[in-house]
């Protein structure tokens, strides 16, 4: 049996006992061990089709590409979570999202990129664009929080999180006028060198990339269903979960991708991947939350507590010193991987 075959039978397994534990309401911890599995499983598929077609597009098109299929299964599991009115975890998913991406996709990439090679470079002017963004995204997120705190009984939280929500979209569409068209040069010498060609067979990798996602939705809906008994039965806190639990299955997609590009000397599309997947959450998926919630009677609001706050300033500074130089190599990857460590273990303990 080839070893596209024994994925797909793998992923039909563990689909398929993920829809019999639920079904048949065993344990929960056997039905979210099954469900992320899968969701892990599918991801690995997906970052495998996205590279195909940044094989095509190029580093930056491509690494948008994986951004947007990765952060599709965040999207999901949120709003999945919003549905259920699991506020905590999905306000906890938006800032754990963000720290995985920046702290643990990108630490890994540099540890393992760096492992076969002393340094590895990527587009310093391209980066350099992507902290500034970063930084925006971040005050966009906290000042709510800020002003919450700031004035606790003034209910003007509502109505400030839906229009800086507003604000970030427009900023998100206007970031691709910049990119890909009127300022090509922060683009990588690869993307300027190369027209859009599609691969043999690009309707059929662009049909796996839509199966898998639409097959992710379901398996995470069982998923999601599972968080608030298995936070009883652990001894966790939701935010915990929101924090640390969801996202690391969320970002699975871009993971894989980012490695897989990081392994072959292709460190731009890795950082492209890891921040760009970063500024998606920020600037895309935490304002369609925050305005599907208000369409739908589930008001959800960008305050977050206070060493969320903190948390997320001292990441994107890391990260902005980290990517200053357009240089990595192993040992700031571990470094960057410890700083996660460390905050997955404040959360646990909080």
């Amino acid at each position: 049996m080839g070893k596209p075959q024994l994925q797909l039978l793998l992923i039909a397994i563990m689909t398929g006992a993920t829809f019999v534990s639920a079904g048949f309401h065993w344990d929960p911890s056997v039905t979210f061990v099954t469900a992320a599995a899968t969701v892990v499983l599918l991801a690995r598929v997906i970052g495998q089709a996205t590279e195909v077609l940044a094989d095509a597009l190029g580093p930056s098109i491509g690494a948008l590409l994986g951004a947007t299929f990765g952060n599709s299964v965040e999207l999901m599991i949120a709003l999945l979570a919003l549905r259920d009115g699991l506020y905590t975890v999905v306000k906890a998913s938006i800032i754990g999202s963000i720290l995985a991406n920046l702290l643990l996709t990108l630490g890994v990439c540099m540890f393992v990129g760096g492992l076969r090679r002393p340094l590895q470079t990527f587009n310093q002017m391209k980066a350099g664009l992507n902290s500034v963004m970063l930084f925006v995204a971040v005050i966009g997120l906290t000042i709510t929080s800020i002003y919450s705190f700031s004035r606790p009984r003034v209910s003007g939280a509502e109505p400030l999180s839906i229009g800086v929500s507003i604000v970030f979209l427009l900023v998100y569409m206007l970031g691709f006028v910049f990119s890909l068209f009127t300022h090509r040069t922060f683009l990588t010498a690869a993307d300027r060198r190369q027209g859009i060609v599609l691969p043999p067979g690009a309707v059929r990798t662009v049909a796996i990339l839509i199966a898998a996602t639409v097959l992710v939705a379901l398996v995470s809906d069982e998923l999601v269903k599972t968080l608030i008994p298995l936070t009883t039965q652990w001894h966790l806190n939701e935010q915990f979960v929101g924090l640390v639990f969801v996202p690391v299955i969320g970002v699975a997609p871009e993971f894989f991708s980012a490695i897989l590009l990081a392994r072959a000397n292709r460190m731009d599309g890795s950082v492209e991947i890891a921040v760009g997947s970063s500024l998606q959450i920020a600037l895309f998926v935490a304002p369609v939350l925050v305005l599907v919630g208000a369409l739908i009677g589930r008001p959800l609001t960008l305050v977050f507590t206070g060493t969320e706050v903190v948390v997320i300033f001292l990441t994107t500074i890391l990260v902005s010193l980290v990517s200053l130089d357009g240089e990595s190599h192993w040992y700031e990857g571990m470094m960057v991987v410890a700083t996660y460590a460390i905050f997955a273990m404040l959360f646990f303990f909080s």
